[in-house]
């Protein structure tokens, strides 16, 4: 047998011999998710550049219990009745004001005992106001907000017993904003990764759309609170009296005292707020002080 020969002999044995103890080949990674071919925009018209929790994160409802839940309800649907446009959210929210006015005087007792320092309920309730009332959930959020309210306001429901679970169904198109706005962020980074150059491109080229609604201002709409109506005009500057004692910040805001056709009756109005978020400040402070706040929009001017 020729050398040439043995070796090659050699080397099919030792590749027959292979078969029998086979690798297996390494896995194959998946290519990386492909960039957008445009630039991703921020979700629900919000704005680019927000550093927002992540959406498994803790919020200001997380760890409370079932009465502090019920005020924290109080507030998303105060928010609701004043940011939605729906009557119905506003009958049923102030129908349950009153059915419920016990367990609710209880349930700010247990929210002031958790916010004993001096100013730390207004800026709790001011938080609170503020997260339920993020413009970009709004649309999801009324309409959470429609069927929660319809829900409590129902005969015999239990409010603390229905509290926690409601407060969860209202924060739930909050918490899906963030996640949005996550996978936002995320794609927006891929889309930047393939060069700065078309990023600055695409920025100094806006679209006629956004020209457009660059140069159109937002209408301003007149807003006002409602804390009370009274039986006379004594009565209301009497109650305006206590409200601006008890909750000091309201002071700097100047009451309106209107007439209720037809009957004795005295409304107390507090404003009037350029926009929606001056008009929850003004909610937020009112309900850190324990009076019901009722949205008045559009309200004139004296």
């Amino acid at each position: 047998m020729s050398t040439t020969r043995g070796m090659a002999l050699v080397a099919l044995i030792g590749a027959l011999a292979g078969c029998g103890h086979k690798r297996e080949a390494p896995p194959i990674a998946p290519p990386p998710a492909p960039a957008p071919a445009v630039m991703p925009l921020p979700p629900a018209g919000s704005a680019p550049g927000q550093s927002l929790p992540d959406a498994e994160a803790a919020t200001i409802n997380s760890g409370i219990g079932a009465e502090e839940a019920l005020w924290h309800l109080r507030a998303g649907l105060n928010v609701a009745a004043l940011a939605c446009g729906d009557a119905a959210v506003v009958t049923q929210y102030n129908g349950w004001l009153v059915e419920n006015r016990v367990a609710l005087k209880q349930a700010y007792a247990a929210e002031n005992a958790a916010h004993p320092g001096k100013g730390e309920l207004d800026r709790h309730m001011t938080q609170l106001y503020n997260f339920f009332a993020q413009p970009p959930a709004q649309r999801r959020f009324c309409a959470a907000a429609s069927g929660v309210a319809g829900r409590v306001s129902a005969p015999g429901v239990v409010p603390a017993g229905e509290a926690p679970g409601a407060v969860v169904e209202l924060e739930t198109p909050i918490r899906d904003y963030y996640r949005a706005y996550g996978d936002y962020r995320r794609a927006l980074a891929a889309w930047q990764a393939q060069g700065a150059a078309r990023l600055a491109a695409a920025e100094a080229t806006p679209t006629p759309a956004l020209l457009a609604a660059a140069a159109t201002p937002a209408p301003a709409a007149p807003w006002r609170i409602q804390i009370g109506a009274f039986t006379g005009r004594a009565a209301a500057e009497a109650a305006w009296a206590r409200a601006r004692d008890k909750v000091p910040s309201l002071a700097k805001y100047d009451p309106y005292y209107e007439p209720v056709p037809g009957r004795p009756l005295v409304r107390v109005q507090v404003g009037a707020a350029n926009d929606r978020a001056s008009a929850l400040g003004l909610c937020a402070s009112a309900a850190a002080g324990g009076f019901d706040c009722i949205p008045v929009v559009g309200a004139k001017a004296p």
